[in-house]
């Protein structure tokens, strides 16, 4: 089956294999493993922690666009919601701005990464910026006044907020702020595994009364804290309990696969049977033992991204 991969962190994997002198990463490195796990549809990631600059994140951006141009008989970039059935469907977008600091004109880059093709991003990884808060940072702040500008400002220009990373006062204010829809990209259920990256009950329900999405992360930790559960059986399991909080339209996938990855990531970071882009039928298997219908298994799959993404960008 089709699969639409909300959140896979391409971006950082081709910007260190270019200080490495590699090139054409794309087709050499992860196109095979897509299409032998029919991963369709994905959002390349550009990660960064916090402790970047403004080069640092301009040099992975024009790094992972030069990779998908060079490949645009195998690939299309999303830009304006369409999508080409004979090839690989990519958006491109950011996982934290803490690169940007004081002295950046931060509402400029906005501009500058909606011409680079970015579609989609977060305001922090787990950092503490100068736009807001992420999970390791102080829980009583959320967004600054400029973060809350420059939601306002990517809601204007068609960029998908992503909140995956945002503790909960900078998730709130995120949602108050954001007058569209917005997503997790890559978030599992806190009523399954209590940890911050994962999201409670009231945090599921605003983001799918915004008219948003929640993708199933295979990160192991945010599955289970037993090892024996750390597998798409239960993956699946935290899409049952979250479909009886927001509904099966609410839900998408996003694997976060850390197979190329430097420590202290790395395969050994993903469930047992999730290691790769090449498993990822796994989960749909998966999601049908648990008692989805085959119809629930294509919305989680790709449809409800397809059509947000088509919404949101359109």
């Amino acid at each position: 089956m089709k699969i639409f991969d909300m959140h896979a962190d391409i971006g950082m994997d081709v910007a260190d294999k270019r200080k490495q002198g590699e090139h054409n990463i794309l087709q050499r490195f992860h196109l095979p493993k897509f299409e032998a796990g029919e991963v369709k549809f994905i959002n390349m990631a550009c990660f960064f922690d916090g402790h970047e600059s403004l080069h640092d994140a301009l040099f992975t951006l024009h790094a992972l666009r030069e990779e998908i141009d060079m490949n645009q008989d195998k690939i299309h970039l999303c830009l304006d919601g369409s999508f080409v059935e004979d090839k690989l469907n990519v958006i491109m977008s950011i996982e934290g701005m803490g690169f940007l600091k004081e002295g950046d004109d931060a509402l400029g880059f906005i501009d500058t990464m909606h011409s680079m093709g970015v579609r989609l991003a977060s305001l922090s990884w787990n950092d503490q910026n100068m736009l807001s808060t992420g999970i390791s940072g102080d829980p009583r702040r959320g967004l600054t006044p400029l973060g809350q500008e420059v939601i306002q400002k990517m809601v204007k220009k068609k960029i998908i907020v992503d909140v995956s990373h945002a503790n909960e006062k900078s998730f709130y204010d995120i949602s108050d702020v954001c007058k569209t829809a917005f997503m997790a990209t890559h978030s599992n259920t806190r009523e399954k595994q209590n940890v911050e990256r994962n999201l409670t009950h009231q945090q599921l329900k605003a983001i799918a009364n915004s008219g948003g999405l929640i993708g199933l992360v295979a990160v192991k930790k945010f599955i289970s804290s037993n090892p024996n559960r750390q597998n798409a059986l239960e993956l699946a399991q935290h899409a049952k309990a979250m479909k009886e909080v927001v509904g099966v339209d609410h839900l998408c996938i996003g694997f976060d696969y850390m197979d190329f990855l430097k420590e202290p990531f790395g395969p050994h970071s993903m469930a047992v049977d999730l290691q790769d882009a090449t498993m990822s039928q796994n989960l749909i298997q998966a999601l049908a033992t648990v008692g989805f219908t085959q119809e629930e298994v294509e919305k989680i799959a790709y449809k409800n991204a397809m059509a947000f993404v088509s919404q949101q960008l359109k």
